[in-house]
């Protein structure tokens, strides 16, 4: 009788321990096996029909096609981009809720502000999908024709050049100043309050200089109205192949990288999935024919590599910030 009632409290500590490990164990792989399940979210921080808006949604079209789950694209505004980073940050990390961001969202905004999350140990890269390219322009009368040209006159005329570019503290005022500090150069920044201002400022004879995106000033080169004077990305423009960029010429090029992500903690399974999915979404025609109308260059970066960039890149953006007395008090 003792033996019997020994043997069934064994049984019954046996029972307890499989039904814990089975609760625990089996269902959690199985369900990222079957991932997704259910429509996925991706929350971005910028308005309806700008670029991030529109790219991101034809990206998700066509992914949605490939998982065999609707992916839904939320606009949440505020903060330039950290309210709904904030959400994504928080939320759980089974790959229902994504990002997109822009990389000026990890590596300006968050050295500007006080926010709640690292922007870099909080945050798992899912994969870079475009390249928004930018550069410097002159008028065609100026009498600079080439970056070095430019550059020789700022730093003989410390003060005189006046740049332009989409506001202070964007991606175009830190390059260029990044730059300054490296040649030993003062330049004036102006800030506006969009990218082609700043052209139309130039072709008035208001100021020497603007940085704006290429889309904004392809068709002002090609008519012969704006000289192209360097690329800020890492890449040469097709319209001046022989004018070298940032990288080239030694100095840190501009990081405007546009990528999908998840918050920390998301399985490696579901990342690597969704990064192959994403990465064929991007041959879409659809999407390519888009890029193509609008300028922007289609790039594919894998997550866990720009991870790594980021990384690398947040304490240069930081001191500059710091240095600029742009920090938040």
């Amino acid at each position: 009788m003792i033996k019997t009632k020994n043997c069934m409290r064994r049984l019954i500590k046996v029972s307890i321990l499989i039904g814990l490990i089975v609760a625990v164990i089996p269902e959690s792989g199985s369900s990222q096996e079957r991932y997704p399940e259910k429509p996925i979210s991706i929350i971005h921080g910028w308005s309806a029909g700008g670029l991030a808006d529109v790219f991101t949604r034809l990206l998700a079209d066509a992914a949605s096609k490939k998982l065999g789950q609707l992916i839904v694209v939320e606009n949440r505004l505020g903060a330039h981009g950290i309210i709904a980073a904030n959400t994504i940050v928080k939320s759980k990390p089974d790959g229902y809720t994504l990002g997109g961001g822009v990389s000026s969202q990890f590596l300006i905004t968050c050295n500007m502000m006080k926010v709640p999350f690292d922007p870099i140990k909080d945050i798992t890269q899912i994969l870079v999908f475009f390249n928004y390219e930018i550069g410097l322009v002159v008028r065609s009368d100026s009498p600079w024709k080439t970056w070095e040209e430019f550059k020789n006159y700022a730093k003989q005329n410390p003060g005189k050049v006046r740049y332009g570019s989409p506001g202070a503290g964007s991606m175009q005022q830190l390059t260029f100043e990044m730059i300054g500090q490296r040649e030993g150069i003062k330049w004036t920044h102006i800030p506006f309050p969009g990218s082609r201002e700043p052209v139309i400022a130039v072709l008035g004879g208001h100021i020497e200089a603007a940085i704006p995106g290429k889309a904004d000033v392809l068709s002002l080169i090609k008519s012969g109205q704006l000289r192209f004077l360097l690329p800020l990305n890492d890449r040469r423009w097709e319209i001046a192949p022989n004018v070298p960029h940032l990288g080239e010429l030694g100095y840190d090029n501009a990081f405007t990288y546009f990528s999908i992500w998840g918050p920390k903690g998301l399985p490696e399974s579901i990342r690597s999935k969704l990064e192959n999915v994403f990465h064929e979404a991007m041959k879409d025609q659809n999407f390519v024919d888009a890029a193509n109308r609008s300028q922007i260059d289609i790039i594919y970066v894998p997550g866990k590599d720009y991870a790594k960039m980021l990384e690398e890149k947040f304490p240069k953006y930081k001191k500059v910030i710091d240095d600029l007395g742009l920090a938040e008090k």
